[in-house]
């Protein structure tokens, strides 16, 4: 992967530059292969694509007993990053497993309205609602999604009873790079495609623009609404930090802090390193998403 001396995280978590992609392709292929093998009697997700307001979501749930686990994707990925991985949580937890496709990736509706945290997470919830799964929930969140189930668990207090952070961006490592560089570094704000001709855009382009509010930023926008969140006491809560570098050494020293801070701003919680891992940790350590994940199931039940 090219680094250069500003960290290109929006590549990851926002801006959906082709090598994250190329990395879950890869990788996916393999973590197939051990869930084939470790689940003979997999079980089957069904697809739900739910009316949530001026658009529609489609769900992806292995269905289960409580409590539910939620899963989100990293920046620019949609459900498909789960297909290995949610049947080896679906039969280690027994539990409810469900994923879907953010506005306007995978085989979710494309919204006219910009993307806003507080909008998009409250139509999340009317889609779970309507699913009948919007109480006792474990969220776990890649990447990218590892900031939103931060600011999802703050909004549904009463819903939400269990985090796992999978690598997560966050804002302490926006704090630490400084958010006008994070706005104005060509490698992070800026998409890898011509955002003057929309009409030009495919589906797939129009929802990264949407996403990263092209062609300026939201990203300050979205860090001060996490701000404000504040965390129900008590969640059982795990962030698993990548141990193999895939940024330069000093940018990773500030990504691992970012995780410690997060970590130690949250009462009760516990930081785990993936020592095999680069960002990509659940094609790369399923094994150990799963049984971070079984065991904060058990800690909130």
């Amino acid at each position: 992967m090219h680094a250069r001396k500003n960290i290109p995280f929006l590549r990851f978590l926002g801006a959906m530059k082709p090598v994250i992609l190329a990395l879950a392709v890869v990788m996916s292929g393999a973590a197939l292969a051990i869930a084939a093998e470790q689940s003979p009697q997999t079980p089957e997700a069904v697809e739900k694509f739910v009316n949530v307001g001026q658009y529609s979501l489609n769900f992806r749930i292995i269905p289960g007993k409580s409590p539910a686990v939620l899963l989100e994707s990293g920046g620019g990925l949609d459900s498909t990053e789960w297909t290995a991985l949610a049947p080896l949580l679906a039969r280690e937890t027994g539990a409810t497993i469900i994923a879907y496709d953010r506005a306007g990736f995978g085989k979710s509706d494309l919204p006219e309205t910009k993307c806003d945290l507080h909008e998009d997470t409250e139509a999340l919830w009317r889609g779970l609602r309507q699913l009948g799964l919007d109480q006792n929930l474990i969220l776990v969140g890649h990447s990218y999604g590892g900031f939103l189930i931060r600011f999802e668990a703050g909004e549904h207090h009463d819903s939400v009873k269990g985090l796992v952070f999978v690598d997560p961006f966050t804002v302490e490592f926006v704090d630490a790079m400084g958010i006008e560089a994070c706005n104005n570094h060509p490698m992070m704000g800026k998409l890898p495609f011509d955002t003057s001709k929309p009409e030009k855009l495919n589906k797939y382009q129009r929802a990264a623009v949407r996403m990263v509010g092209a062609p300026n930023s939201n990203l300050a926008e979205k860090c001060a609404a996490i701000r404000k969140t504040v965390l129900p006491r008590g969640l059982p809560v795990r962030v698993i930090t990548s141990g193999k570098n895939w940024l330069l050494p000093e940018e990773q020293k500030i990504w691992r802090e970012s995780h410690e801070r997060l970590t130690a701003s949250i009462e009760g919680a516990k930081l785990l390193v993936a020592e095999q891992s680069n960002h990509m940790i659940p094609f790369m350590q399923p094994d150990l998403v799963v049984s971070v994940v079984k065991e904060v199931v058990r800690l909130a039940f």
